[in-house]
């Protein structure tokens, strides 16, 4: 039996939304109540909740209209306040705004309570001769295990079909288009991070892109609130990352890894030190990608699962200690650019197996 959960959404973005969030509605829920116990832990109540996001919708109503609107009509499907589920989709935004609980840094905050390296999510690609591969592993709050469900978006309404694996409560950021190409997403933090179209809303926006040049524009939306590594594998072969802070962005040539730091020099100055975390899967990644031949989606579903730089591993286990606010990889994806085909395992892939995702009316 399948444990994926498909949403299939057509139409303008109200309707697209409705349709995502009634096939998503009891996970939705579920995924809330999650990020209620995390908010009031902090001793964030709605009012003060609406007071921070406020900067943040005002500058996602102007420069993305549509996919705010994707996100009230997810809030009406699964019939849940829309400030709530915004709240997610701005988490990144929002959550090194909070206090601690009981001295406890904060998912994306060091201890010494400075920017630092977000510690979540690591991408890859491998091209070559008849093949492309990208590898993505979706790490987040272990209170969001299970809360995973595929979207395919069809095309219409001057929007770009899309297939996405994500966190039931977010719009689809990582996935495969229908141009051909596909998208891993990476957090980074920098000192320039502010006020603006969050983050999850650009990588949605992002996910549509036609081919390198379109990807760069979209990646470098003025207006966002902060940074991403964008990695991308079009049908071809063309593999680069976007590296991005809220007003800088440079193009990263070629296949490889991407963890949760700067790798263009420039950038790095903006960012802070990697992560032991960001730094383990990165130097994991690469010795794997140098040493393997990794030409199969098997190949890199393999890569996905491996342990090999514990405790900071590729498939990063939640330590149970820390409960529903630890961290650990919640699903990995597989995108075959050149046959059209995804694969998705919506938990640790070492324990998972990796679904194919059918992709009828995407490509």
């Amino acid at each position: 039996m399948s444990e994926l959960t498909v949403a299939v959404a057509d139409g303008d973005a109200t309707r697209r939304g409705r349709q995502i969030g009634r096939a998503f509605d009891s996970l939705i829920n579920r995924s809330l109540e999650f990020y209620h116990r995390y908010f009031e832990r902090r001793g964030i109540s709605s009012p003060e909740l609406q007071d921070l996001l406020t900067p943040h919708l005002a500058a996602a109503e102007t420069s993305m209209p549509e996919l705010l609107a994707t996100v009230r009509g997810m809030a009406e499907g699964a019939m849940v306040p829309f400030m709530e589920l915004f709240a997610v989709n701005a988490f990144e935004e929002l959550e090194p705004l909070l206090k601690p609980v009981n001295g406890k840094p904060l998912f994306l905050e060091t201890k010494e309570g400075h920017v630092s390296s977000k510690e979540h999510c690591s991408t890859f690609t491998v091209a070559g001769p008849g093949f492309g591969l990208l590898g993505h592993s979706e790490q987040w709050l272990a209170g969001d295990n299970g809360n995973v469900g595929v979207v395919i978006e069809r095309s219409g309404n001057g929007r770009t079909a899309i297939a996405s694996p994500t966190i039931v409560g977010c719009l689809p950021a990582v996935g495969l288009n229908a141009h051909g190409g596909a998208q891993g997403i990476q957090s980074l933090a920098a000192s320039d991070d502010t006020a603006g179209v969050p983050r999850v809303l650009v990588s949605r926006h992002a996910l549509e892109a036609r081919n390198r040049q379109d990807a760069e524009e979209r990646a470098g939306l003025k207006g966002r609130a902060g940074g991403y590594g964008f990695t991308y594998l079009f049908r071809g072969g063309d593999a680069f990352t976007v590296e991005t802070t809220a007003t800088r962005e440079t193009v990263l040539d070629g296949p490889g890894p991407h963890t949760n730091h700067y790798t263009d020099p420039g950038l790095a100055e903006l960012g802070p030190s990697p992560s032991e975390g960001s730094r383990a899967r990165y130097d994991r990644l690469q010795l794997l990608l140098k040493e393997r031949s990794i030409e199969t989606p098997e190949a890199v579903m393999e890569v996905l699962r491996d342990h090999g730089s514990a405790p900071q591993s590729i498939c990063l286990h939640p330590d149970e200690a820390e409960g529903d606010e630890a961290e650990g990889v919640v699903f990995s994806m597989v995108c075959d650019v050149e046959a059209a085909r995804m694969w998705v395992a919506p938990g640790l892939p070492c324990r998972t197996p990796f679904e194919e995702v059918d992709l009828g009316g995407v490509v």
